[in-house]
Parts: structure tokens; sequence; C-alpha cells
């Protein structure tokens, strides 16, 4: 049986999720965009670590830096789908699907980027992530209706149906998928996980909000 992380665990792998994106994203925007990245991604992506991080791979004999970069990008989802796996279950066979897309999506960006170079022999899965954003954003919003009554509070229902703007709200801040979109989601996360019911009947108390602060 999969064993599901405690409420402020649940809290930090989605905010860690939402931050392992952003990491990646200087890099992977600078090699997508040159010249035309944001200027502050720019400035970024020029610090000594990200230069640093670009020699190790280098002796690594990882030289498609698009590729790690932006298979690397799986891991959030895999993060995410650890996140929030107590609260999608207790939304019932629609919200365990939420969560298996999730899952799915990683696979599909690791393979998606995978597959980047026009003679790989899946290219056309490059771009799939793309689909598995949107059909985790449109999946979010029928959770949102056809959860059954008091199985999840308005509020819930209002946040994951809310998914998809949250997504390409993100998506256009960050200028880049599924890395921006992913910080998005990963807030969203977030919230659910901090006060969203549980299947565990773990409830929402004021000891998360300490226990995620140390005190």
């Amino acid at each position: 049986m999969r064993a599901h992380p405690s409420r402020p665990w649940a809290v930090a792998t989605a905010l860690f999720a939402a931050a392992w994106a952003f990491i990646l994203l200087p890099p992977q925007q600078a090699i997508w965009s040159g010249a035309d990245s944001p200027p502050w991604l720019v400035a970024i992506d020029s610090q000594p670590v990200y230069d640093g991080i670009r020699l190790w791979l280098a002796s690594l004999g990882l030289h498609d830096y698009y590729l790690v970069f932006g298979a690397a990008a799986s891991v959030s989802f895999l993060l995410l789908w650890l996140a929030t796996g107590p609260t999608f279950l207790a939304l019932g066979w629609s919200g365990r699907v939420l969560g298996w897309l999730l899952l799915i999506s990683a696979v599909v960006t690791f393979l998606s980027y995978l597959n980047h170079s026009t003679d790989a022999p899946f290219h056309v899965l490059w771009g799939a992530e793309a689909v598995a954003l949107l059909a985790i954003c449109l999946w979010a919003m029928i959770v949102a209706l056809v959860t059954p009554r008091g199985a999840a509070p308005v509020w819930e229902r209002l946040v994951l149906a809310a998914t998809l703007p949250i997504v390409v709200g993100a998506t256009i801040l960050f200028t880049y998928w599924p890395h921006g979109s992913l910080i998005g989601l990963g807030i969203e996360a977030a919230v659910l996980a901090a006060w969203a019911p549980r299947a565990d009947a773990e409830t929402p108390t004021a000891t998360t909000v300490g226990a995620m602060s140390g005190a």
C-alpha cells in the first residue's frame, strides 16, 4: 500500500516541486529563447552556480542541456503526485484519476524531452507535456463538479476548478511550460495539501502551521 506523507511533509513536497521547476527554468529558457529570454531570467542564468552545473554536466558527457533541464521537470510532477496523494484520495474515484494524471505526466514529460531531437524514434511525443497539463487542468474541473457533496469544502472545489487559469497564469508569468506551469501547480498543490481533507482522516489544525515554521 502506498505510504502517504504527513500533512507538513506533503506541503513541503509540493513547495519543493514548485521550487525545483523554478531552479530548472533559467537555463531551460536560455536554451529555448536565447537573446529573447526575459532579462530577469538571463540574470539568474548568468550566476556562477549555473555555469558550474553546465560544466559538471559536460564532464559527465551530457551536452544536451535542453534535454537535461527539460526532462528533469518530470521530478516536479512526481513530487506533486506524492504531495497530493491523501488529498486526492479523499475526493473519490475522480480524485484518484487526477493523481494518476500527475504521475503519467511525469513519464510523458521525461519521454517528451528524451525524444526532442528530430531523429529520435518517438519524436512525435515532443511537446506532449502540454497535452498532459491540459488534461490535468480539465480533469480538475470535473473533479470539482463530480466529487460527492460533503467530501470536499466549497473552497477546495473552487481551487480545483481554477487549476486551468492558475496554470495558464503561471505559464505566462514565468514565460515557459511546463516549468512555469509547474510553479503555479506546485503552489496550488501546497494549498490543498495544507488545508484540504485527507483520506487518512487527518484534520488541518494550527499545529500544521507550527510544524512548518519549526515552532
